[in-house]
């Protein structure tokens, strides 16, 4: 069985606001320190490296911090085109891979970081996707003003999204 994917491109960019306690920033990669936040099952140490490499380490990473506690609350992945999303054109760039730590969820942190990412990619394409059984994230997309334009598969080989011709 191939996961299934919604693939979305930014339509419009809305405004949110975040609550005065969180604070944000763009984190550019090095070699030897390609993430800020600690290891999730999905993103381990493994996976930066490889995105280093075959993005020359051009990705970013989108930070939302509690002030209170200096902790990560959220991140978002910026990625420029590769391979592995055929359908991408050089200049576009892809959100993935986005995270919510549990304690700040329900606090309008994921929209808000789609929009400012929207902000400072204005005038590219940007694509986001999302596993069709995750409503939460689909919700959320959708309300940060991107259009659904089609669904993907991921393929077991290389991990490469193609299109679903139904």
């Amino acid at each position: 069985m191939k996961d299934r994917y919604c693939f979305y491109i930014n339509q419009e960019i809305k405004k949110f606001t975040v609550e005065e306690e969180f604070d944000c920033f763009f984190f550019s990669p090095k070699l030897f320190k390609r993430k800020l936040h600690k290891g999730l099952y999905r993103q381990s140490d493994l996976l930066y490296f490889f995105w280093f490499l075959v993005t020359l380490g051009k990705y970013k990473i989108f930070y939302i911090l509690d002030k209170n506690t200096n902790e990560i609350a959220h991140f978002s992945n910026i990625l420029p085109s590769f391979f592995k999303f055929p359908f991408m054109n050089k200049s576009d760039v892809q959100i993935v891979n986005c995270w919510t730590y549990a304690f700040y969820r329900g606090k309008g942190l994921y929209p808000f970081a789609l929009a400012q990412i929207s902000n400072k990619y204005k005038g590219k394409k940007i694509w986001i996707g999302s596993k069709l059984t995750n409503k939460p994230s689909i919700r959320a997309i959708e309300k940060s003003g991107f259009k659904r334009v089609f669904d993907v598969e991921k393929r077991t080989i290389l991990g490469i999204y193609y299109k679903i011709d139904e």
